[in-house]
């Protein structure tokens, strides 16, 4: 008992002095200037406009296309529904960032505000992360059982997955940041609401753990066995066409390219879900247990939250350049669209034109009555 209270006092010592250095850091920081506030909400609203209409664009299209409504694209919907909630949750949380503004630093910065900002965020990208798992799981299945895909991937088990993905999410970051409270966050005025200032290096462990590794390992090994698979099957395909040219491998080897291509889809996802987290943890790591010569420049940090937030928008192009049913969908959307405005504008134009050709007649007719009174009152007086 004696060694537990001593090591719980020594890391909550240790605790407290990280805490202490990085409240300090915080209140000798300068202003960074205008530059940096261009780039960093400038770049928030251009990825906010990407991702909101583009997320919003993707739910649609699956939804109105008979095609696209399969158990395995509920999984592409529920995660469009998850980009397009952290492109408005995620901006709000990073304009509490503004120190130098205490107008909106301070209310966005209470406790209970940004408890909810940071469990709120936190929870949507692990929603995220398990989402590209459980389409990782999908594809694995489709390669690795074909003849049992139907079996295992229904509405019924698709709902089942996306319900407890969702609920499990909120339930850990609850758990997490809700019972968790920072006294000297709290007690301080004008705190700004910034996680590698108010969590330990512990909730920062559980994060990459539960965020970054867990999911990254499961993808990886199943793109690992997805790919040795799949060589076999290309192999046993292309042996199948030399020896016979029925109709049979021809369109086995279809649907085996057809699955080999949204697997290829799938890893980009991958790809890009590591290149965002992977600065976003580093950063968190070295930020939080850094006591001296710390030298993070404000450029870093929002750079590795803007890769963070790119990952929610860059979904949208890999879905539109990978797939012909999106691609085919997203294309009448537009055809339609600019049809609609290229015709209000036409009605509008046409309406001022008749507008302004009216008016000159009018001016016109006017103007020859009165040239002809004029014509004659000038013969009278004659």
């Amino acid at each position: 008992m004696v060694l537990t209270s001593a090591v719980n006092d020594v890391f909550n010592n240790t605790v407290g002095d990280l805490n202490d250095t990085r409240m300090e850091r915080v209140n000798e920081s300068s202003d960074p200037g205008t530059v940096f506030y261009v780039y960093y909400y400038g770049m928030f609203l251009i990825i906010a406009c990407v991702n909101i209409p583009g997320n919003i664009l993707v739910i649609r299209t699956v939804l109105k296309t008979p095609n696209l409504r399969q158990p395995c694209n509920f999984y592409i919907v529920s995660l469009a529904v998850t980009d397009l909630l952290i492109g408005f949750v995620y901006p709000v949380y990073n304009v509490s960032h503004l120190e130098h503004v205490p107008e909106i630093s301070r209310p966005l910065g209470q406790w209970n505000v940004c408890r909810f900002l940071v469990t709120e965020v936190l929870a949507l990208e692990i929603c995220s992360s398990y989402h590209l798992v459980a389409i990782t799981v999908t594809r694995y299945i489709a390669i690795v059982y074909p003849l049992r895909y139907h079996l295992y991937v229904t509405t019924k088990s698709t709902r089942f997955v996306i319900a407890t993905i969702w609920v499990l999410s909120q339930g850990v970051c609850i758990v997490m940041y809700t019972i968790y409270n920072p006294e000297e966050y709290i007690n301080k005025p004008g705190s700004v609401c910034r996680y590698e200032l108010i969590f330990s290096i512990a909730h920062v462990c559980v994060l990459f753990i539960i965020q970054l590794f867990l999911p990254l390992l499961i993808m990886l090994g199943l793109y690992v066995r997805i790919a040795k698979i799949a060589r076999t099957q290309a192999k046993v395909i292309a042996l199948q066409e030399r020896v016979s040219w029925n109709n049979s491998p021809k369109s086995s080897s279809n649907v085996i390219r057809h699955e080999l291509k949204s697997t290829f889809m799938v890893s980009i996802l991958l790809g890009c879900f590591t290149i965002g987290w992977m600065p976003m943890m580093i950063y968190f790591f070295y930020e939080i247990t850094c006591v001296q010569n710390c030298n993070v420049t404000p450029f870093i940090r929002a750079s590795c939250r803007i890769l963070l937030f790119t990952n929610s928008a860059v979904n949208v192009f890999i879905y539109a350049g990978r797939l012909a049913a999106f691609r085919k969908s997203i294309r009448n959307d537009f055809t339609k669209l600019y049809k609609i405005l290229c015709s209000c504008a036409i009605e509008r134009f046409g309406m001022k034109h008749s507008n302004s050709v009216s008016s000159n007649k009018s001016i016109a007719t006017h103007t020859d009555i009165s040239q002809v009174q004029s014509n004659l009152d000038y013969s009278t007086n004659l």
